[in-house]
């Protein structure tokens, strides 16, 4: 989800302080929630910037991009090779421990198929 706009936060703010609405009706009003409503108000009264904070970032991920090449060349050197051992390969190489669910996500990713097509 984006952040709420500069231009957003600050009409949310001047709104309240001409006395248009509560702040239940500022939020309704501009369709955001009410708890948005009082974190402006509160950064407003104490000085601080309206603007959005950068994005947290979230987990670093497991596999690099050395790893994905490395899935990736053993796929086109082996096109049988199973998500388990492509798992064992990673931990032997790299001593990543991955799960299975990971090296699905990393194939789907790479446009690689999860699954053997049989033929029949």
């Amino acid at each position: 989800m984006r952040a709420y706009s500069l231009d957003l936060r600050q009409k949310v703010v001047a709104a309240y302080e001409r006395g248009e609405a509560t702040i239940d009706e500022i939020a309704s009003l501009f369709s955001v929630g009410p708890t948005f409503v009082k974190k402006m108000l509160r950064l407003h009264r104490e000085g601080q910037d309206l603007s959005p904070r950068p994005h947290g970032g979230g987990h670093t991920p497991k596999l690099s991009d050395k790893h994905l090449q490395m899935i990736r060349a053993e796929i086109a050197r082996n096109n049988d090779v199973t998500s388990e051992e492509l798992r064992q390969l990673l931990r032997k190489r790299s001593d990543v421990e991955v799960s299975q669910p990971t090296i699905s996500r990393v194939l789907a990713r790479l446009n690689l198929p999860r699954k053997k097509n049989s033929g029949r």
